[in-house]
């Protein structure tokens, strides 16, 4: 059974960065003056209210729009969760994650023209979530949607970070690095956004849609090169990227409104509060994760082994904010949380062949957006005492890790967490309880 404090921590960590919440706070209508976290608006001035919304937040986002603005406002929400909110006057895209399909296609189409047939007499607003750059995308000249697949499917099989796969995706992309808001350079412009990648890089995050880029299409090519992937790649991608680096498009941004409005940290401070509120001495040890799974479950066993060892901060609750990469080479089920936490049982497990034990540590990880990998879970979590069931003892897991088929591990021996949808995507929360 897991802590107690476990269910607390994941419910607390995920509504603190929930759109209700959010929006709730920092959205506010009075009269004919609309404050957007912060910066003033009044809408008086202007013809249409145009919203777009894109990624895995977007249809919660424009709800909460909507629910403020009424029939002021209408638009397009792209996203790759399936439509439960059901947002009047507006027209809803169910696309593909992690890889853009016709859908997406389709969806970066409308929004594309939408936003371009904005003038200086209307308002845009754009909701921006994680997921963003698969739930609308248009390819440049020259790539094709298949092509981009295979390219991106190369980059995550190969465990790149998602800041690099995005510095890839935005100059394969004619919305991306800021160009979908180009379109409209006169308009006034909100762009609210929930970031999903470590440092909150703008243009990161959903491959930058309506943020200022400084990349250039060389840099993307030259870490493709550089990572030895180029023989790999289809070969429209380093030609395309070298054509674009030579006929840059000026992107031009202004009366343009960025505001992040919740991110990592959010979540983590809502964890440890828990932890705090639950007795635990707690602790965020960083919020700027960004390892490997193998090197990351190392680091958190040899922290969960010195806190019992030392015994004095016990009970302990030490969290981390950020977002890992695996590198797959099976066809099972999982996601990147669930490798983690499947990887720190394999450290466990080889340390009490030595007999150094770790029966009163609790590991656990989750994705802050209810789904992990090409599953239905959030994440996992596990103690040693798993370690008695697992008939196969060392080797079963090593089994499981190889075929990246760690899912199959916690539905047969019990630890998966499971949310659901959570309507928000600020990447994972990781931790180490310690009783």
């Amino acid at each position: 059974m897991p802590p107690r404090a476990l269910e607390r921590i994941v419910e607390s960590s995920i509504g603190a960065v929930k759109p209700l919440a959010l929006f709730e706070e920092g959205f506010h209508l009075n009269g004919n003056k609309l404050d957007a976290f912060g910066r003033q608006f009044d809408l008086s001035r202007f013809g249409k209210i145009k919203c777009v919304a894109i990624g895995k937040s977007a249809e919660a986002m424009a709800y909460e729009v909507g629910q403020k603005l009424g029939d002021r406002v209408a638009g397009i929400i792209a996203t790759p969760i399936r439509k439960h909110f059901g947002v009047e006057r507006f027209r809803f895209f169910k696309t593909g994650h992690p890889f853009p399909d016709k859908v997406s296609t389709h969806a970066g189409k409308e929004i594309h023209g939408l936003v371009l047939s904005s003038g200086k007499e209307d308002l845009l607003i754009f909701l921006i979530s994680g997921g963003g750059s698969a739930a609308a995308f248009l390819p440049v000249d020259g790539v094709s949607l298949n092509e981009m697949n295979k390219t991106l499917k190369l980059l995550f099989d190969s465990g790149v970070s998602i800041d690099k796969i995005n510095l890839v995706r935005r100059h394969l992309s004619i919305l991306g690095g800021g160009k979908l808001a180009a379109l409209s350079p006169d308009t006034e412009k909100i762009s609210l956004i929930i970031s999903d990648v470590v440092g909150d890089d703008l243009p990161s995050i959903a491959s930058g849609l309506t943020a200022e880029d400084s990349t250039t299409p060389a840099e993307a090519y030259a870490f493709l090169r550089n990572r030895g992937l180029e023989n790999k790649l289809p070969k429209s991608i380093a030609r395309t990227l070298s054509r674009l680096d030579r006929t840059l498009p000026e992107v031009s941004l202004k009366k343009n409104f960025i505001k992040i409005i919740a991110r990592n940290s959010d979540a983590l401070n809502a964890a440890e509060k828990v932890g705090v509120e639950e007795g635990y001495n707690t602790l965020v040890l960083t919020r700027f994760l960004d390892m490997d799974t193998e090197s990351t479950a190392k680091l958190l066993v040899s922290i969960a082994r010195s806190v019992e060892y030392d015994g004095r901060q016990v009970p302990a609750l030490i969290l981390f904010g950020g977002e890992t990469t695996v590198k797959v080479t099976g066809t099972g089920k999982g996601g990147r949380n669930q490798q983690l936490v499947l990887e720190t049982l394999r450290n466990v497990a080889e340390l009490q062949a030595k007999e150094l034990f770790l029966n009163k540590t609790t590991f656990f990880s989750f994705g802050t957006d209810g789904k992990d990998g090409n599953t239905g879970s959030a994440g996992a979590h596990v103690s040693a005492i798993v370690l008695k069931n697992v008939k196969g003892g060392l080797e079963e897991i090593k089994r499981y890790l190889s075929r990246n088929d760690s899912h199959s591990f916690f539905k047969k021996y019990g630890g998966l967490i499971t949310t659901g949808p959570t309507d928000t995507n600020v990447m994972d929360i990781m931790g180490i309880i310690v009783e």
